[in-house]
């Protein structure tokens, strides 16, 4: 019985240190789309970093190393460092001290952030900002519908090219057994 409570007493502490880290990479920015669009962007940069970092760096004018050192520094999810990139441009700010600011009030948000930054939630560069997460988003998941055909072709020649090596392979065993 004491194996027994202290194992479901384990259980318990985990799932709920699961949960809480779980609950610590939520993007918060006070608007639930906004926030939804980071969240799946979270998910589509992490199985294709490259693309992403790519991607930010053209579409805002920053250098990738830039993106990617102020991400490493301020150890930022992939939506905060699509947030930092986007607010960096708005504010005419380098993202390193836009992601600074983040960090130091993390608690309250991005759209305290932002606000801090004159960048009002419902303002002109505030609606731009989550059209361009939405855009991002999309053109990530087009990226990612390619990559899988390209896959999927280079698997279909690879079966091909196995398949004719096999064929060829059986002619001439047939070939030799013929000349015996």
């Amino acid at each position: 019985m004491k194996k027994f409570l202290t194992s479901t007493t384990c259980l318990i502490f985990l799932s709920l240190l699961v949960h809480g880290a779980a609950f610590a990479q939520k993007v918060n920015t006070g608007d639930r789309k906004l926030d939804s669009y980071l969240e799946k962007i979270n998910e589509k940069a992490s199985a294709d970093p490259d693309v992403f970092f790519h991607q930010l760096s053209r579409k805002h004018g920053t250098p990738e190393e830039e993106i990617r050192q102020a991400m490493e520094r301020h150890r930022l999810s992939y939506g905060d460092t699509y947030m930092a990139t986007g607010l960096s441009r708005i504010s005419k700010r380098p993202i390193g001290v836009v992601a600074e600011e983040y960090k130091q009030n993390q608690g309250r948000g991005w759209g305290v952030t932002a606000m801090s930054m004159g960048i009002k939630p419902g303002s002109p560069e505030f609606k731009q900002l989550k059209a361009n997460a939405r855009g991002s988003l999309g053109h990530m998941k087009s990226m990612a519908k390619a990559r899988k055909a390209q896959q999927k072709q280079e698997l279909v020649r690879a079966r091909e090219h196995d398949r004719k090596t096999k064929d060829e392979a059986r002619g001439k065993a047939q070939r030799k057994g013929k000349k015996k």
